[in-house]
């Protein structure tokens, strides 16, 4: 009997000793956890898409082909939607038979006159010139008579009067010559060369147009919006959005935070992020940019975060909290 009770008094003071070296332990940890220091969310603000892009048409017509639909994942480049374009191509093609001939009338009169032509002037313009010279020499000595008397003002006025045919006629003659040299005048040339310049700007004005028949994506994303359906007609009149399209990969945060708290704060530093919809979980920030104005409606500072982590469970529009790391 003596033996039990010493082996029992043994047993609970071995025990006793055991509990209390873990309860030693445990309040140690305990201790530990106590001291790290604890994360202060000093900011909130909402989660926003780096890049988004809202799709409108540029011409009125209808709806032939939609490639894809909500929750599409693209790329910049990639075709959303193509449009009935049949009309702007035959107007394409129209305008360019419109530039053809508008070149080629110019071509035509800068070419010049046939050479035969230019030499029938020559030869008239030296007779005009040898009939302009003479009826000259002859005005002149019939002015030296008239001045004495020796001929009378019939016979003056006469004179006077072939000289100044003999005049018109040198000048048309050299006209006619410079005309048919230079291919035309020089207004006439500007006009044909404005029309080339019209007709190639109608051209250019319905090829855009016809490469306004397919809707691409600006940017990678994810479709989150379409409003277009095959066989509808879409308008550039009324400016509705057909599609929208979210960049996910890029997001950030804007958080408004009181002045006084901005000394702690520098561009580059690390934040932590945590969300109501995965409270979980913790992400990882970067501040980079701290707003040297205070806004006029709320009195705080604007400080810009950047997302670190990306997961598929952070979509904009999300309200986010932010630590600043110690």
């Amino acid at each position: 009997m003596k033996r039990v009770t010493a082996l029992l008094l043994s047993t609970i003071l071995l025990l006793s000793g055991c509990n209390a070296a873990k309860d030693s332990s445990t309040l140690k940890d305990e201790a530990k956890e106590t001291s790290k220091p604890q994360e202060v969310y000093i900011m909130a603000g909402k989660i926003e898409a780096g890049e988004k892009a809202d799709l409108t048409t540029k011409i009125t017509a209808k709806v032939s082909k939609v490639a894809v639909d909500v929750g599409a994942k693209v790329q910049k480049g990639d075709p959303l939607v193509y449009l009935d374009v049949k009309d702007i191509e035959a107007q394409v093609n129209q305008a360019q038979a419109g530039v053809s001939t508008a070149r080629a009338n110019l071509v035509k009169v800068e070419s010049g006159a046939r050479p035969e032509q230019v030499i029938q002037a020559q030869a008239a313009l030296e007779s005009a010139q040898k009939n302009y010279d003479t009826s000259k020499l002859n005005l002149e000595r019939t002015r030296q008579l008239f001045n004495t008397g020796a001929v009378s003002q019939q016979q003056m006025d006469a004179t006077e009067t072939q000289f100044a045919a003999a005049d018109a006629q040198y000048k048309s003659a050299q006209e006619q010559l410079k005309i048919l040299s230079t291919g035309e005048t020089k207004e006439t040339l500007e006009v044909l060369k404005a029309q080339v310049t019209q007709a190639q700007a109608a051209l250019e004005l319905a090829q855009t147009q016809l490469a306004n028949g397919t809707i691409y994506a600006p940017i990678d994303g994810i479709v989150t919006y379409k409003n277009i359906n095959e066989g509808e007609v879409v308008s550039s009149v009324t400016n509705a959005t057909l599609f929208s399209i979210v960049n996910t990969s890029a997001m950030y945060i804007n958080a408004y935070v009181p002045p006084a708290l901005t000394t702690q704060m520098k561009q580059g530093q690390g934040v932590v992020i945590k969300v109501s919809e995965n409270p979980d979980k913790k992400y990882q920030g970067e501040i980079s940019v701290i707003n040297s104005a205070i806004d006029s409606r709320n009195k705080n500072v604007l400080v810009k975060i950047i997302l670190k982590d990306i997961d598929p469970v952070l979509k904009p529009g999300m309200f986010a909290q932010i630590a600043l790391k110690n």
